[in-house]
């Protein structure tokens, strides 16, 4: 019997059917994801078996570091994986062939080479860093094991070679054939959901106008998501089927949401402490047509109709708050802090308007392929990383090699290149977590329960349940199951890789079966020590304290405001947005910093924007001005903004702010040109210098170290 409209409603009615719903949606797809684990682990396995692989482990292995929940998450980190497993297999090679000889040379090019991946796998994003993690930790693998028989190097290269290559294969197949889920779905559906958070925000005028309440989630909905999605949009171009101008599309919706979310939060600050006077009921006037026009917003899934009625209506308010503008201009227009907040609302406005229409070419081009906005130009998200911190990394990954090169050379355990092995990947993989300390801890806790699993299966189960590929498969299949279970848990991704980096190592999978006690043991010992001579890395060149991660931001701000005062003037907008939001998403991540020190960190890389892109604004406008229309006290403005923020001092603070007031008068008391485009210009000198003098006057919102917020 076909289900009819009338009997789905009905099923909707039924008591279970909530109930079902969210079991659909929350629960099947970690039972399908287990599943597939479990069958692209077996496929490996058997795969490896029937080409008489020696480490079939290796293959299962893989299986398990590459599978997500998503297509392009699996093919992005299997790209990455085979650049970094050819890498590291290229570098065994060179390395045993020229110093297999010589123990010093051999050590100290192992050491640099370990301290290079760990450190560029600090620097880079996404999967990336993973390539060079791999590159890293596959030259333990493939070298040590041969630095006395040097000519089987190339036997061993091969086989890991080809075991990986297996593993990602079967992983790849497998997600992609059995209820693939795309990357770019989760794309469209979140960048749907921060669409609609943009439109309601601001169409509350309480949520610009109220004071800051850390409860209110309008005050925090600007300022999450950037580096997240732009990851995710990287990894989308991965899947088959992937289009290059929708990915564009959401590029610069991405980095229209950044200029969107600096003008909300910028405005924010500039009007939270103003009290309720003339002044706050001129600006929440001149905001009022914003919130009219957003009236008309879609409230359920966006249409392209309905986003063009009301990107109708936002053209409309464009013009309604610029007459509002000038009429008030007169009464204010020596008033720094309305003209600053002024400038920041037609600015939003702007910013909405053209983020509203890069949605609806989007639209359009999803429904017919057509797309109704031009995209000119290809946005970069560029990063920034500090290099003391890179440094720093790099000298971690080497000590801890160079560490346990001198246990292996002290205590002659032919089981120590297990210890180099475990040290150098807990000093690769762990290095970019937010607590890399509480990641040795789960990553060893995963490591014991794995010991526990692994010899009841080489002591108990593989021998007295199995007798062919197909009894150790379904032996196997649930532990693997539970494997990939614990990988879907938020809490559980470093204990559960402890436990398949552990049970893989030590799990009798061989092509023919053999388990050695004493071997079992002591290579286990090996690894356990390996696990804590990496966590003893971190504890000694333990570099993400909070006040050291303050320090760290507020020099690299303070350092970008300098730099654009005297440095190239084509850097973009975008680049300075995109480069200060993921300086903050990495020290914010991985820098221990409380609540109120994440703020603060916050409104430092705010006023960092909006004063290097005022500064940047204002040359243009100079380098543009007739010479007429030159002053001396534009130019010693800008000094005193680099001297301060070089050498921060209240002495130079007043300094820039006198500076600051005799350029606003100069600009206020002088004749405007008559051309229109030299007009604008010199409009645009009185804004930004107005809005540079509104923020350094407030002292708080600038990266100087005042407070001691990491308490």
């Amino acid at each position: 019997m076909l289900l009819t409209s009338q009997n789905m409603n009905f099923i909707r009615t039924l008591p279970w059917a909530h109930t079902f719903h969210e079991w659909i949606r929350i629960d099947a797809p970690v039972l399908i994801y287990m599943v597939k684990v479990i069958i692209a682990a077996l496929l490996a396995l058997w795969i490896s078996m029937k080409l008489n692989l020696p480490d079939p482990r290796t293959a299962i292995f893989t299986v398990f570091i590459v599978m997500q929940p998503q297509s392009g998450l699996v093919f992005s980190k299997s790209y990455y994986r085979v650049l970094g497993t050819i890498a590291g297999i290229g570098m065994s090679l060179v390395i045993i062939g020229m110093f297999s000889q010589d123990p010093i040379w051999f050590i100290a090019f192992f050491a640099l080479w370990i301290g290079f991946t760990t450190a560029a796998g600090f620097k880079y994003r996404n999967f990336q860093f993973y390539g060079f993690v791999l590159a890293g930790y596959t030259l333990c693998i493939v070298a040590l094991p041969v630095i006395e028989t040097p000519l089987e190097v190339f036997d061993i290269a091969v086989s890991r070679f080809s075991e990986v290559v297996v593993g990602i294969m079967s992983a790849t197949v497998i997600s992609d054939i059995i209820f693939p889920r795309r990357l770019l779905d989760s794309l469209i559906s979140s960048e749907q959901e921060r669409f609609h958070n943009v439109l309601s925000t601001l169409a509350d005028s309480r949520a610009v106008f109220a004071p800051f309440d850390e409860s209110n989630p309008a005050v925090s909905r600007f300022s999450s998501g950037v580096v997240g999605l732009n990851a995710v949009r990287i990894n989308s171009s991965f899947e088959s089927g992937s289009d290059q101008k929708e990915r564009q599309h959401y590029s610069h919706l991405n980095h229209e949401y950044m200029n969107l979310s600096t003008t909300y939060h910028s405005l924010k600050s500039i009007v939270a402490p103003i009290e309720k006077t003339e002044l706050m009921d001129a600006l929440e006037y001149l905001y009022a047509p914003i919130v009219t026009a957003l009236e008309t917003r879609p409230e359920g899934a966006v249409n392209p109709e309905d986003l063009s009625r009301m990107i109708g209506e936002l053209g409309k308010a464009k013009q309604e708050v610029q007459n509002r503008f000038e009429s008030e201009h007169s009464h204010y227009k020596e008033n720094d802090l309305y003209i600053s907040a002024a400038y920041l609302i037609i600015r939003l406005l702007n910013e909405l308007h053209n983020h509203c229409a890069t949605y609806l070419s989007l639209l359009k081009h999803r429904l017919s392929g057509a797309a109704s906005k031009e995209l000119s130009r290809y946005v970069r998200f560029s990063t920034h990383t500090d290099n003391v911190l890179v440094a720093l990394a790099a000298l971690r990954g080497s000590g801890v090699l160079l560490f346990t090169m001198m246990f292996w050379i002290w205590t002659a355990w032919p089981y120590a290149t297990l210890t180099i092995t475990m040290a150098v990947v807990i000093g690769l993989l762990l290095g970019t977590l937010p607590s890399p300390i509480d990641g040795v801890k789960d990553f060893f806790k995963g490591s014991v329960l794995a010991l526990v699993f692994a010899a009841v299966y080489d002591f108990y189960v593989i021998p007295a349940y199995t007798s062919d590929l197909l009894t150790l498969g379904i032996v196997l299949a649930p532990t693997l199951g539970f494997v990939g279970w614990m990988t879907t848990r938020p809490k559980l991704p470093i204990f559960s890789f402890g436990f398949v980096f552990m049970f893989m190592s030590q799990c009798a999978l061989d092509p023919y079966y053999k388990i050695e006690p004493t071997k079992f043991l002591e290579s286990s010992l090996a690894a356990l020590i390996g696990v804590i001579f990496g966590g003893m890395a971190y504890l000694l060149v333990n570099f993400w304290s909070c006040s050291l991660t303050q320090q760290r931001v507020s020099k690299i701000l303070r350092q970008q405001i300098v730099s654009a005062c005297d440095g190239a003037l084509n850097i973009e907008r975008s680049a300075l947005e995109s480069t200060g939001r993921d300086l903050v998403q990495q020290f914010s991540t991985q820098g221990r910093l409380n609540m109120r020190s994440s703020r603060l960190v916050f409104e430092w890389l705010l006023a960092t924007l909006e004063i290097g892109r005022a500064i940047l604004t204002i040359r243009r406008s100079l380098k543009r001005l007739q010479e007429d229309f030159h002053s001396i006290h534009f130019t010693m403005a800008l000094e005193s903004i680099k001297h301060f923020f070089e050498s921060p001092s209240q002495i130079y603070r007043e300094t820039l702010l006198e500076r600051l007031d005799a350029a606003l008068m100069v600009l206020r008391r002088g004749t405007f040109p008559e051309e229109k485009g030299q007009r604008r210009r010199y409009e645009t000198l009185i804004i930004e210098f107005a809005l540079i003098r509104t923020i350094v006057f407030n002292s708080t919102t600038f990266p100087l170290l005042k407070e001691e917020s990491c308490r």
